[in-house]
């Protein structure tokens, strides 16, 4: 059985970031109602690759970060540019079967995750790994 990507059910997306933006309004004592038009595109167009824990992340600190009734554009994340193989916008020019290891490719996606995201916790979110893991992988490549 294959379950479609968050980013694939734009119903499913709604009703989820409404559901979690309730529950936390709720758990941090805000008045928020929902998303203003900017902040429903937005949120439409993030490809979430870290599915419902990334969307859990993202609506928890537009609650923390909102500042009016709604949630803006501006209190969500902006997704992390994926480069194409081969380009300009790729640090390593990755390719299949091009000559960087494993470790120098895990390495660079770090930096620029760590570089873009405005805290380590959202970090983890979009690289799919709990806060514990993202620490050794600092550690590991001298990042901390």
């Amino acid at each position: 059985m294959t379950v479609p990507s968050l980013r694939e059910r734009p119903a499913d997306l709604a009703r989820f970031a409404k559901d979690y933006l309730d529950f936390f309004s709720g758990q941090l004592g805000r008045k928020i109602e929902g998303f203003s038009e900017s902040g429903r595109s937005t949120l439409m167009r993030h490809p979430w690759p870290g599915n419902l824990r990334e969307l859990r992340n993202a609506i928890e600190r537009a609650t923390i970060l909102a500042r009016g009734a709604q949630v803006e554009a501006e209190d969500l994340p902006k997704p992390v540019p994926l480069p194409v193989n081969g380009s300009s916008a790729d640090p390593l020019h990755l390719g299949i079967g091009g000559e960087h290891s494993l470790d120098e490719i895990e390495h660079a996606h770090l930096i620029k995750v760590l570089g873009w995201a405005p805290s380590l916790h959202e970090a983890a979110a979009v690289l799919g790994i709990d806060k514990a893991t993202l620490y050794r992988k600092r550690k590991r490549f001298g990042l901390d």
